[in-house]
């Protein structure tokens, strides 16, 4: 490859440099496009008018003592002699996704700068030390290098490569041009909306795309607002499918997952959407967006994106939605998202800085939360969101007009809730070893103590919160949860410590436990015991009670039906141990049957994740037959009667009162494989073994069948009971 052709310029002249990008293309790290307005070099450039931006020139970065590209000065592939105006093109790299150089007229060695990656930010170790001037610390700052050396030569005209560098008419590189340049051709009546994907291929039409973001807009975004309130405006719409096709493909997707008499409109939304999520995982260039729309999947799961759904929940979504969160952590990581935990440069387009840092934010709170829900470890060890940012930190989330949502204030609250997740789950829920010596030692106590203060004085601090009922809702239900979650770990090291306790003769496991819990007020973690059930009825509570189910639960995020089904597991695995009297043991089933109803209510269809998760908890809390009886008068319940009535489970002398059944409360697959029998028969039976009894018409004794195979085992390894 041959290095770039430098022109010369007399000695003797002085050019004085000039900054060659603005500060809207230098933020986005991009090219400045300034010699397509007709006055070469001045503003406004090809992208700021575009986007119909004030164009400010950047001042100059050269000058004072600035060690990291000061480096640079010390290599130089080419002469002496400064370029001149033609070959300032060729210095900087021609692609709109690749940053530039200042251009200007050097009176030193001339110095190759490697571009950074496409999609604007996406590298934010250029900043650092990206130049031929260091020795390469790894194989991505090697490629680096030799991209910009490829991307230079590329750039340079055809006519000053030589004859030798002209592609021949029968060259792949022939062939790439033409077939490129037919797609060009092909594509370029369609610009904005018209060239979207789902448009172009006339599976929508722009007015269906623009109800469907409105749609989003007004039910779903205030549980998440991360989409840029400008892309709520019909004129925006054209800008909004040319720039962030990640993001409006997952609102789209999200919108339309409710939607039963268009069900095809979901279908190709999905379809796109996996298409794209394919692409960032195989290392498609993406942006800012792209890890937006992971994050919003992950807090939404539509069911088009699933190849089979089953009739009973068992977790699938928080499968999806962990993998999603850990896809926009890794992106965000490369495209440097995490810088913006720190207050950074101060010059630089704001709105664009205060964006990623919002999006930063979030990746945290996700991923937070979601190893909370499913007892994993965190995906990120970065660093978080947690130096001092406050509400001011997110101008986009601020109410634009007296009247609106502070959704800034109510970010901050989750961000310091979600910092007692992350704390309460890093020291008791760490690790199986470590937490099962904890309980043993009962060292356990002062964390829960200090965690417990810790979440009153939130509480106390964002309590009093001005905001929707429904955004009080999540506030509320959130913070019920995690007291269930902080408390639930002293309910299990009492089980713990009973088991570990030498046995009474003859007594099993079994009348040891229930023996234990009978008289709960003597324990010495009484205290927390009682405050788990508390906390776990309180969030139910407010589920059936406080959140309106067809016009806010309908639309919450998946966690909020996810958390009560987990209280509703929790109730049932503490009533197991016989610490509940029966008065109370009827309000709690009560309120889980309303729990139920509840999650019916809110669902648009039968695989919707209210109604698939009811019937989990319809399943594991075992209609008494005169209830089933009552229940096949109507329409809607027959369907489950008949299988109730053709299942073992919903006899209420085989499972009821097992305190040593082998799964988690917060194992939702363990829960449908317990209300199933796929972990007594061994295969993956789901719901046939409803409609075909035969594995159980066995010279067996049913009642022996369907006894638990491992609560005989040392259950003190068994963490999150």
């Amino acid at each position: 490859m041959e290095s770039p052709q430098v022109a010369s310029q007399p000695p003797d002249h002085t050019v004085k440099r000039v900054s060659r990008a603005c500060l809207h293309c230098r933020q986005r790290k991009s090219r400045c496009d300034l010699d397509s307005n007709g006055n070469p070099g001045k503003p406004p450039c090809q992208r700021c008018v575009r986007e119909h931006r004030e164009c400010v020139l950047g001042g100059s970065n050269r000058g004072g003592r600035r060690i990291r590209k000061n480096k640079i000065k010390n290599f130089t592939p080419a002469t002496n002699q400064s370029p001149s105006k033609d070959s300032e093109e060729t210095l900087s790299p021609s692609s709109s996704g690749v940053r530039r150089a200042p251009s200007a007229s050097y009176s030193q060695p001339v110095v190759f700068l490697p571009p950074n990656p496409p999609a604007g930010a996406t590298s934010v170790a250029v900043e650092d030390d990206g130049s031929l001037a260091s020795v390469p610390r790894n194989p991505s700052d090697a490629w680096q290098c030799l991209t910009g050396i490829a991307t230079q030569s590329a750039s340079v005209p055809p006519e000053r490569r030589g004859d030798h560098a002209r592609p021949k008419s029968g060259s792949f590189s022939a062939h790439n041009g033409l077939r490129n340049s037919i797609v060009s051709d092909f594509n370029a009546p369609s610009t904005g909306i018209r060239a979207y994907r789902l448009v172009q291929s006339r599976a929508l039409d722009p007015t269906t795309v623009w109800q469907l973001v409105t749609r989003y807009a007004d039910n779903f975004h205030p549980y998440l607002p991360l989409v840029p309130r400008k892309y709520f405006q019909r004129s925006a719409l054209d800008e909004f499918a040319s720039n962030e096709k990640y993001l409006l493909t997952a609102i789209v997707t999200i919108a339309s997952k409710d939607l039963l008499d268009r069900p095809e409109i979901h279908e190709c939304c999905s379809k796109y959407m996996l298409e794209l999520i394919s692409g960032i995982s195989a290392g498609a260039d993406c942006d800012v967006d792209a890890i937006e729309a992971l994050l919003l999947l992950a807090e939404w799961e539509p069911h088009g994106l699933r190849s089979h759904i089953e009739r009973v929940g068992r977790g699938e979504e928080d499968r999806a939605a962990w993998m999603h969160v850990g896809l926009a952590l890794r992106s965000g990581y490369f495209i440097g998202l995490d810088r913006t935990s720190f207050r950074g440069d101060p010059y630089g387009d704001q709105a664009t800085e205060a964006r990623r840092r919002l999006a930063w934010a979030s990746c945290y709170v996700s991923d937070r939360l979601i190893s909370v829900r499913i007892g994993r470890a965190f995906w990120s060890r970065g660093p978080g969101p947690m130096t001092g940012l406050v509400s001011q930190d997110f101008p986009s989330l601020q109410p634009a007009s007296e009247g609106e949502e502070d959704y800034s204030k109510i970010f901050q609250a989750i961000l310091d809730l979600t910092q007692l997740y992350g704390n309460v789950h890093e020291v008791l829920y760490s690790g199986m070893r470590t937490s099962n010596q904890m309980m043993l030692m009962g060292d356990y106590v002062k964390y829960v103590d200090d965690f417990r203060l810790a979440i009153l004085r939130w509480k106390s601090l964002w309590g009093p919160l001005d905001c929707s009922p429904a955004m009080r809702a999540t506030l509320q239900l959130s913070y019920e949860y995690l007291r269930l979650y902080t408390t639930a770990f002293a309910f299990q090291a009492a089980i713990s410590q009973s088991l570990a306790s030498k046995k009474t003769d003859g007594a099993s496991h079994r009348d040891q436990l229930r023996s234990t819990f009978k008289n709960v007020a003597s324990m010495q973690d009484s205290r927390f015991i009682y405050e788990s059930v508390d906390a776990a009825k309180a969030y139910l509570t407010i589920l059936v009670d406080s959140v309106d189910p067809e016009r806010h639960l309908h639309f919450m995020p998946l966690r909020f039906y996810l958390y009560g089904i987990y209280s509703a597991v929790f109730l049932y695995k503490a009533r197991s141990f016989g610490m509940m009297l029966p008065s109370e043991e009827a309000k709690v089933q009560g309120l889980v049957a309303r729990t139920t109803e509840v999650l019916k209510q809110a669902s648009a269809g039968p695989d919707d994740i209210g109604s698939r998760y009811s019937r989990l908890l319809e399943l594991l809390w075992k209609a008494k037959p005169a209830t089933i009886a009552a229940s096949a008068e109507t329409p809607q319940s027959a369907e489950f009667a008949m299988q109730a009535l053709s299942n073992p489970v919903a006899d209420p002398s085989y499972m009821d009162f097992s305190p040593a059944n082998d799964f988690s409360w917060l194992d939702l697959e363990a829960v449908g494989d317990y209300v199933s029998g796929d972990q007594i028969s061994g295969g993956l039976l789901g719901l046939d073994a409803f409609q075909n009894p035969d594995p159980y018409q066995s010279g067996q004794d049913r009642s022996q069948t369907w006894q638990p195979s491992t609560w005989l085992g040392d259950m003190s390894s068994n963490l999150l009971f």
